[in-house]
C-alpha cells in the first residue's frame, strides 16, 4: 500500500512539474501563478532582471496599490460578525452568544486572523484557513500560499500539503512528536529553508524540512505495520513525516507523527472559477496590465 511520504514525493512532484488545461487556449498551473503574483508584489520581473544587452528593466508597480484597494473594499472586521437569532424566543441566547463570541475573538486575537485573510483574498483570489486546537483553544490562521501543495482543480477532493520548516529545538519541544524519530532526523539532515521549487530562501543550514499531510484515506495507513493490508475504511487522517537521501538515490523516511483528525483547512474564494484551485484576485486581473506598463516605461 501506497506511504504517506509516497504520495507527498508524487503530488509534489506533479504540483511542480504539471498544470491543467481549462479550455482550448486556457492553461493554469497554481504554482507558476503563485510565483508570478509573488513576484509582480515584489517588484520583480518574471524574465530576468536585464533585458538583452544588460541594461536593467524598469518595473513600476500597479499590482500593490490595487490590491490594497481590493482589500479596503472586502475588508471584513470583529464588528461585523454578528449571530442572530431566526425566532423571537432565542432573542436572549442570540445576545449571550454575541457576547461570548466577541470575547473569544477578542482574547483569540481573531482580527489579525480577519486582516490576514482580507489581503490573501484581495491578492490571490482565494485564501486558505487553518483552524486547530492548541493547549485547548481554537487558533486560526491562514496558510501562505506558497507554502502549500495542493490539486490544481480540487482543493477539497484531494489531499493537502503543508510544507514546514522547523529548528531541532522546535522538533525536540513538541510533545506530539516521536522523538526517536526525530533525533533519527536530526542526525540526517539539516538544511537551508527552500521554497516550493527548491530555491534556496536564507543560507543558514539548521533547519528540517517537515511536511504535513491531510488526507481522507484507508484506515490501515495509520497502522504501524506499512505493509498492512488496507481496509477499505477511509478516515480523515494527518500524517507529519520528512524524508531524506541517501547516497545511492534511496529514501530514509521518517514519520513523526500521524493519527485522525477533522480537516483543519477551509478555503474561501472571492469569486469561484471553474477548473481551477485558486480564483482570480487582484494581482492576476493586472498581469497583462503591468506588462503593458513596465513595455511602455522602458521605452521611455
Amino acid at each position: 500500500m501506497e506511504t504517506a511520504l509516497d504520495i507527498v514525493r508524487k503530488q509534489e512532484q506533479d504540483y511542480i512539474n504539471s498544470d491543467t488545461q481549462i479550455s482550448e487556449y486556457v492553461r493554469f498551473s497554481p504554482k507558476d501563478n503563485i510565483d508570478k503574483i509573488e513576484a509582480y508584489l515584489n517588484s520583480k520581473h518574471i524574465s530576468g532582471e536585464t533585458d538583452s544587452l544588460g541594461r536593467e528593466k524598469p518595473f513600476f508597480n500597479i499590482v500593490t496599490a490595487a490590491s490594497n484597494i481590493w482589500y479596503r473594499a472586502t475588508d471584513i472586521d470583529r464588528a461585523n460578525i454578528r449571530i442572530k437569532s431566526v425566532k423571537s424566543s432565542s432573542h436572549t441566547t442570540a445576545m449571550l452568544a454575541n457576547a461570548k463570541s466577541k470575547e473569544w475573538m477578542r482574547k483569540s486575537g481573531f482580527g489579525v486572523f480577519l486582516n490576514d485573510w482580507g489581503l490573501a483574498l484581495a491578492r490571490y483570489g482565494s485564501a486558505v484557513s487553518k483552524f486547530v486546537e492548541q493547549d485547548g483553544k481554537l487558533v486560526a490562521t491562514v496558510v501562505p500560499w506558497n507554502r502549500l501543495i495542493v490539486d490544481a482543480i480540487d482543493f477539497n477532493g484531494n489531499p493537502v500539503i503543508e510544507k514546514n520548516f522547523y529548528t531541532p529545538a522546535q522538533l525536540r519541544k513538541n510533545k506530539l512528536f516521536d522523538q526517536e524519530q526525530v533525533e533519527a532526523l536530526i542526525a540526517s539532515s539539516l538544511q537551508a529553508r527552500e521554497t516550493i521549487g527548491g530555491d534556496k530562501t536564507d543560507n543558514k543550514n539548521d533547519y528540517i524540512e517537515v511536511y504535513e499531510l491531510h488526507l481522507e484515506g484507508d484506515k490501515a495507513m495509520l497502522d504501524e505495520d506499512p505493509q498492512a493490508e488496507p481496509t477499505e475504511t477511509y478516515v480523515q487522517q494527518v500524517h507529519i513525516c520528512a524524508f531524506d537521501t541517501t547516497e545511492d538515490g534511496d529514501y530514509l523516511d521518517y514519520t513523526l507523527y500521524k493519527g485522525q483528525e477533522n480537516n483543519p483547512y477551509h478555503i474561501t474564494h472571492l469569486i469561484k472559477q471553474d477548473g481551477r484551485v485558486m480564483s482570480i484576485g487582484a494581482v492576476e486581473h493586472l498581469f497583462e496590465a503591468q506588462w503593458m506598463v513596465n513595455h511602455n516605461e522602458k521605452a521611455i
